[in-house]
């Protein structure tokens, strides 16, 4: 009588088997391994992105507002700079109330604030005699204010003009306190060129928002008045348009700050010739590219920028956004 065989598999099937199953897993776990990278790329692009289109929402709607109410001369200011990113100071509408709102005394009128003292490079206290540019108060000066005290508060922007003298170009700066009666500014621009002053000065304040990428980050941050807008942001670079023979159109040196032979400065502008605004915005992944993270990304310069000083080759991808922006509060 024939014996039963045992049922069961030999070493070669499973060997057979066993190898068949590592194959099956290697190709899955690198199909995994590709999707969850491109996942990543993907998902900080997309971030990227996002964050690019809203930066630049809140700077076109602050310089669409600027000079609201204010003199034409003190709508934007900022300070250019080629090897590293630009400043961009605009006149706050949101310190000011609607034109039907205001005491009929103030319609009508370029709000400011009056100073006796005249804006200097670096640090400057400026003696104001009210913190009010109109007749409510908007903001707390600083964060120990119990209740809205001022239309000027820290880490916020001040522009400052001769009212009498527009030639005289205008200054700009961040404030850092906040007193009864005094402004201490740290001006990031030459003080008002005196030598084209030819009538009594006239000083004004406007309050403004200021706009700064803070390098000293890691990563380097966009803020505004202080307050984060967005991480991971490179650069910022601005080109003012002065249209001083008043054609229209961009010819010559009108458009200050697009290269290194016109750069902008603000001691040698009328901004009553100020039309608009070019800036650009660029920004980075959080991350290095997981697919190909030692050249999948490059620094991106813009109008008068060193493209030496810019973020050599590494893995990051970048997304630029360019926005041009007509002065509308000034006169056409």
């Amino acid at each position: 009588m024939l014996s039963q065989r045992n049922a069961g598999f030999t070493l070669v099937e499973l060997m057979v088997s066993a190898a068949a199953m590592a194959i099956v897993i290697f190709y899955t776990l690198g199909t995994f391994t590709v999707q969850h990278q491109t996942y990543t790329v993907v998902d900080q692009v997309s971030e990227t992105q996002q964050n690019s289109r809203a930066i630049a929402g809140m700077i076109e709607r602050d310089l669409r507002n600027a000079g609201y109410l204010v003199p034409p001369t003190a709508a934007v200011c900022g300070f250019d700079d080629t090897d590293g990113p630009d400043i961009l100071v605009a006149s706050d509408t949101d310190a000011i109330k609607q034109v039907d709102q205001l005491p009929p005394s103030m319609q009508g009128n370029d709000l400011s604030v009056e100073t006796t003292t005249a804006p200097a490079n670096g640090s400057t206290a400026l003696s104001v005699g009210s913190l009010l540019i109109d007749d409510a108060a908007s903001y707390k000066k600083d964060s120990g204010s119990a209740s809205l005290d001022s239309d000027f508060r820290v880490n916020a922007g001040v522009i400052v003009i001769d009212l009498a003298n527009p030639q005289r170009g205008v200054a700009c700066g961040q404030v850092t306190a906040v007193g009864t009666n005094t402004l201490t500014v740290d001006f990031d621009t030459p003080a008002l060129n005196g030598a084209n002053g030819t009538a009594t000065p006239d000083y004004r304040i406007v309050p403004a928002h200021y706009y700064e990428v803070n390098t000293a980050t890691n990563p380097p941050q966009l803020e505004r008045d202080g307050f984060i807008l967005a991480k991971d942001v490179e650069d910022l670079q601005v080109a003012w348009f002065y249209d001083a023979n008043q054609d229209g159109q961009a010819t010559g040196n009108e458009y200050a700050g697009d290269d290194d032979a016109n750069t902008y400065s603000t001691d040698a502008v009328d901004g009553n010739d100020l039309r608009e605004i070019r800036f650009h915005v660029v920004l980075a992944t959080r991350d290095d590219d997981p697919r190909n993270p030692n050249s999948a990304g490059t620094g991106q310069a813009r109008e008068n920028r060193d493209p030496d000083t810019v973020s050599s080759d590494d893995g990051r991808r970048r997304r630029v956004y360019t926005s041009t922006v007509r002065i509308r509060n000034n006169a056409l």
